[in-house]
């Protein structure tokens, strides 16, 4: 019991720890520089050689699925089925011809009145 007390005493008089690698010296200023900008270049090289790829060859992709999509939509449209809660107006909307969303698009929603 007497030497915790002890330690907890010692231990509290000194303060706080000093690490060897807290007080900068120009040696390690230039080594933590150097390092720094290898990191730098090296992220810099990942970000051009492999994310920008990565992003082009992805944005391809989707680009063609979504023009297969829409050249599916132009000849096989979707079957509009009426019901009841459907279409439901209270009153017109305040914009456009007061009958559609400002989302709505011809190519995907069908319209009742046709």
């Amino acid at each position: 019991m007497f030497r915790i007390a002890q330690l907890a005493r010692t231990g509290a008089s000194r303060g706080a720890r000093t690490y060897s690698s807290s007080t900068w010296t120009p040696e390690g200023y230039a080594a933590a520089k150097e390092h720094a900008q290898t990191a730098v270049d090296t992220w810099k090289k990942i970000s051009l050689f492999l994310a920008l790829p990565a992003c082009a060859i992805m944005s391809y992709v989707a680009t063609k699925d979504e023009l297969e999509h829409i050249h599916h939509l132009e000849h096989d449209p979707p079957k509009f089925v009426a019901y009841p809660y459907l279409h439901v107006r209270k009153r017109k909307f305040p914009y456009g011809d007061g009958e559609h969303t400002p989302f709505w698009n011809p190519l995907t929603n069908p319209d009742p009145e046709e």
